[in-house]
């Protein structure tokens, strides 16, 4: 929405005369506040980039707080008056987020959602084409993604990959126990294939980085790259 002009006193981010401090709510929620991936031209992206910049500090100042440099984004967009064409089918975050390309996740029948997502098939079921996995996603006790969870030493030759989901994950479990949580959180069946598409293709993912960097670039020795997918995140 129009966050970037409600939590931040334009009058000590941008200048005197800019267009920024004009723009209505309705308006400022509907054409500004925009994330990655971004399609823009060079000049576009470039004139933006400088304000940004420059907006970011003062931005901070007034709101010391997580994505005070997105709204930095969004006052450069609008103080150049860049109006952004928003689509919503792009990327996916948060499970229980509007504005997200979820409808295209809740169209897959549960018993082929994390077939999907390891072995996406466009022309079959499209798909969003960012994980923007700045969330925590866990389904029944044991499968959960984290990425301030995942080992540090992941890409490391002795370190065992990521257990993988069933196949069925989506069918198994209808609630979530993360770490460090001490009751289940039920779940709807469309958040339980949320939550299914989610881990099933960063745990995958996550598990296809490392065995690139073992093996085909050549880091660890040939015979000593650990391949075993055994170790779930959360329970070291």
């Amino acid at each position: 929405g129009a966050q970037w002009s409600k939590n931040v006193n334009l009058n000590n981010v941008v200048e005197p005369d800019s267009p920024a401090k004009l723009v209505e709510r309705l308006e400022g929620g509907l054409w500004y506040p925009a994330g990655p991936p971004y399609l823009a031209t060079v000049r576009d992206m470039y004139q933006i980039s400088q304000k940004w910049t420059e907006y970011v500090p003062k931005v901070y100042g007034e709101y010391p707080h997580l994505l005070a440099e997105m709204f930095a984004y969004c006052t450069a967009a609008a103080h150049l008056q860049l109006k952004h064409k928003l689509v919503d089918s792009l990327m996916i975050s948060n499970n229980g987020a509007g504005g997200e390309g979820w409808p295209l996740i809740d169209k897959i029948p549960a018993n082929e959602v994390c077939d999907i997502a390891t072995n996406p098939r466009q022309s079959k079921y499209p798909l969003p084409a960012v994980i923007h996995f700045c969330q925590r996603y866990a389904l029944g006790d044991d499968w959960f993604f984290g990425k301030r969870k995942v080992p540090k030493d992941i890409f490391t030759c002795e370190k065992p990959l990521l257990a993988e989901p069933p196949s069925n994950l989506a069918l198994l479990y209808d609630y979530k126990k993360p770490p460090g949580q001490d009751a289940k959180k039920e779940l709807s069946p469309i958040e339980t294939t949320r939550e299914a598409f989610v881990l099933c293709a960063l745990l995958n993912l996550t598990n296809e980085a490392a065995i690139f960097y073992k093996q085909s670039a050549h880091f660890c020795p040939a015979g000593t790259a650990n391949l075993d997918k055994t170790l779930r995140i959360g329970n070291e």
